[in-house]
């Protein structure tokens, strides 16, 4: 008997330990890709205060980034099985260092800087289907939160580098001094996670054995707090993904028309980058806070997706409203009314990539990242910014606007129609209980039905 106390006093210290660890492994994540989003708002950043008459040429910064993630995702999931996770991603991690710090060298041209975020983008492809990965194999106890801090880091991390490359060019510091930051944190972070977390809390290739399971703490034994379905909901996946996307694209897009048509409006520059920056940072937060809490939906549980999906359809179409009426507000309500905008709008997030993560099934995790990122890519983050900057040349800047308040529409009509697919794709929706009689109708070539089986069908039709 004291030899069983033992031995589960060791093991339940082993597992107070390996809890504790993984919670240091998961701090250093966070610090390492909100170093990652610092370099992409740096980046936009520099791409709007760039001197020149093209502002398309300029905001091209941010597009040369996502075709070199469009470009390595692909590469990704081939890469992972060959080599494995952990090692593609140590060895992207140390060249994409080295592509941060390309971008400090003295006299660099423009399109220099566009061969060297084409670099960045292709390195940093397979960090975020590994995080996911991560994420399914170590934070099964804590995913809703986990995961939406996680990715609260991509606006916190791009809002301050945006502000802060602003700030240097106006004060007539170099840019560089930013990368040169993000560098340093960046490798920095990374050095850490290796020294405290080494293979065990970072290669997660041999926790998927059944000898591993045994030797980790109970995590794996214990049931996962994420609920996915039996088989792959490919309508609402997609329906979901391009409507996140069009989300994302009215979030940042507004990084690059906000400068002009602020200014355009009689603020001035600092109130500008301090006031939208704040805006930004804190209106998300407020929103996917809601999302994330688990106290209006679980967006991990995929028993309640429809439910989710509900949520997604009405906060959105309650920001398209307000972002459509944006233009034409005075201005002395025009912050408030856009920073409710991105509070409302803040909420889509978690709970829309709570149904994207989810919704291939667990065998699927990395490939619905993968086709997420992919998606927000090619749609809009990839084309969005030379876009925007086409139609700064030839429009007003109240136009530009304009077409960026319109991605939050598209976002809320996308999500509209995922509910409806969600509700025609499932077996006991309302389309199929009005189908299914006529189905046994004709199955039956007019036989009679016995009272039961009428009385079930009316409650069938009822419910």
């Amino acid at each position: 008997m004291a030899h069983d106390s033992d031995d589960e006093s060791s093991w339940a210290e082993d597992r107070q330990e390996t809890s504790r660890r993984t919670f240091v492994v998961y701090l250093l994540i966070l610090l390492n890709f909100f170093s990652c989003q610092f370099g992409h708002g740096s980046n936009i950043g520099v791409a709007v205060s760039l001197p020149g008459n093209s502002k398309a040429m300029n905001l091209a910064l941010g597009s040369w980034v996502m075709v070199g993630v469009c470009l390595g995702l692909p590469l990704t999931p081939c890469a992972f099985r060959a080599f494995g996770e952990f090692r593609v991603c140590a060895f992207c991690l140390v060249m994409d260092v080295i592509a941060m710090l390309l971008m400090t060298i003295p006299g660099i041209t423009l399109h220099q800087i566009y061969a060297v975020r084409f670099l960045v983008g292709f390195f940093e492809a397979p960090f975020l289907p590994y995080l996911q990965e991560w994420l399914a194999q170590f934070g099964k106890h804590n995913w809703n939160v986990w995961n939406a801090i996680l990715h609260a880091m991509v606006p916190l991390g791009e809002n301050v580098g945006f502000i802060l490359a602003q700030e240097l060019v106006s004060s007539g510091v170099s840019w560089r001094w930013a990368f040169i930051g993000q560098a340093a944190v960046f490798g920095g972070s990374a050095l850490l996670l290796w020294a405290l977390g080494g293979r065990r809390y970072l290669d997660f290739s041999d926790r998927r054995s059944s000898e591993n399971r045994l030797v980790c703490d109970d995590e794996v034994a214990v049931e996962s707090e994420v609920e996915y379905p039996a088989r792959e909901k490919w309508c609402v996946y997609w329906a979901t993904n391009v409507s996140l996307a069009a989300q994302l694209g009215f979030l940042g897009g507004c990084k690059y028309v906000i400068r002009d048509y602020a200014t355009s409006r009689g603020f001035g520059l600092h109130q500008v980058l301090c006031t939208f920056s704040a805006i930004a940072l804190i209106g998300p937060a407020l929103g996917g806070s809601i999302a994330m809490s688990g106290s209006v939906v679980q967006p991990d549980k995929w028993s309640q997706h429809k439910r989710t999906l509900i949520f997604l359809a009405c906060i959105s179409a309650a920001a398209a409203v307000i972002a459509a009426f944006l233009p034409y507000v005075p201005s002395s309500m025009f912050w408030p009314a856009l920073f409710l905008t991105f509070t409302i709008a803040g909420g889509v997030y978690p709970a829309a990539q709570g149904v994207i993560n989810i919704a291939l099934t667990a065998s699927r995790v990395t490939e619905a990242s993968v086709y997420q990122v992919q998606c927000n890519n090619i749609l809009f983050a990839m084309p969005m910014p030379y876009a925007i900057g086409k139609a700064m040349d030839n429009w007003s800047i109240g136009a530009s606007f304009r077409l960026v308040a319109l991605f939050q529409v598209l976002a809320a009509a996308g999500f509209a129609f995922g509910l409806l697919a969600a509700d025609c794709t499932e077996e006991r929706s309302t389309w199929n209980r009005l189908s299914a009689p006529r189905e046994r109708d004709d199955s039956t070539d007019g036989l009679s039905k016995s009272p039961s089986d009428e009385h079930l069908e009316l409650r069938d039709f009822v419910e």
